[in-house]
């Protein structure tokens, strides 16, 4: 598929609108040395959290409760409070990692294909800029992210636990092997890259907050969700630029993907609950997660899409039948 061909004419408001997103993608760009937390101090691992091969926080778990999918089934319910607090720990290191995959397997490889020019409306220099930027964020959020875990594995005695892949990161590779050119893998790659960014500020909102968890593990995710505020707007902006330079063919396949990674983000990775359960020993494990299935393997009602529909509809995806379809298919809007 072609990607030199320009997009379509634009009407004067959406000319302002442009003019505005690059104006607003030279700022987030500029900023970037005041406001990056890899220039800040380093996070001290062994703040409030007790030194190596203590249990850090007294009375503080790893994980909130409230974030696991069967905290309201009698398996859970009736398990003892030491395996609870393993389940909790197992749920730290599951958001952890799932974290690291949507960096490195999703983010940075879109981040990487703008930084090569193979991104429409994305070869200028604030945008090369700024994807650079990002990607050292991103690095730096893995580091952190890999820190906390490692102190996590170490205290609770959970070295070997391990994680599979995530449905996100396989749902995307998977919808990338549909085409029949490397331009619409790179495409999937970015609608998928988008949708992360955009939601995962509210994916870090609720422990980023919480005075029930350990310090440390609240602080990490915090500092996450720092630099994640400013990538939402930036990938806003990108996702933007990125559409009003595509053919009418390529932001048809454009419109007709972006809907998918928001069901994907909203996976409940139930396989990756059994293996870990399974791993530590957990009573029933295959039982109750056979009864979590029943509900359903995604929860949209976790996640606030709208500002996706919003996306879509401001940059004109919406305005062809088949995207509304497709943004209908996935429960996104009503048909």
């Amino acid at each position: 598929m072609s990607t030199d061909m320009g997009g379509p004419a634009l009407r004067a408001d959406q000319n302002d609108d442009l003019s505005h997103t690059r104006i607003m993608l030279s700022r987030l760009a500029a900023n970037w040395p005041r406001r990056a937390y890899v220039k800040k101090d380093e996070l001290d691992p062994f703040f409030e959290a007790g030194r190596p091969g203590e249990q850090g926080a007294p009375g503080k778990e790893d994980f909130l409760e409230g974030l696991l999918p069967f905290k309201d089934l009698p398996q859970y319910q009736s398990s003892s409070p030491e395996m609870k607090s393993r389940v909790l720990s197992c749920g730290w290191l599951m958001y952890n990692a799932k974290t690291t995959q949507i960096e490195t397997e999703i983010v940075n490889p879109s981040c990487l294909d703008i930084i090569a020019g193979a991104m429409p409306g994305l070869r200028t220099a604030d945008a090369q800029k700024a994807v650079c930027e990002t990607m050292v964020d991103e690095a730096y959020h893995v580091h952190l992210v890999e820190q906390a875990s490692r102190l996590t594995r170490s205290r609770r005695g959970l070295e070997n636990l391990h994680i599979p892949q995530f449905n996100l990161v396989r749902h995307m590779r998977e919808r990338q092997r549909t085409g029949t050119d490397p331009w619409h893998g790179q495409m999937v790659q970015f609608a998928t890259a988008v949708v992360s960014e955009i939601f995962i500020s509210d994916y870090l909102h609720l422990l980023s907050e919480s005075e029930e968890i350990q310090p440390f593990n609240r602080m990490t995710v915090a500092a996450h969700r720092h630099d994640e505020m400013v990538h939402s707007p930036l990938f806003r902006s990108m996702a933007q630029l990125f559409s009003h330079d595509l053919t009418v063919e390529q932001r048809a396949a454009f419109a007709d993907v972006l809907a998918e990674p928001v069901v994907w983000f909203a996976d409940r990775e139930l396989d990756i609950w059994l293996s870990m359960l399974r791993q530590i020993g957990f009573p029933k494990a295959e039982e109750m997660i056979r009864e979590c299935r029943s509900l359903g393997a995604a929860d949209l009602t976790s996640l606030d899409y709208s500002e996706i529909v919003t996306l879509a509809e401001e940059i004109g995806l919406l305005d062809s039948a088949a995207a509304r379809d497709s943004f209908a298919r996935q429960g996104l809007i009503t048909a």
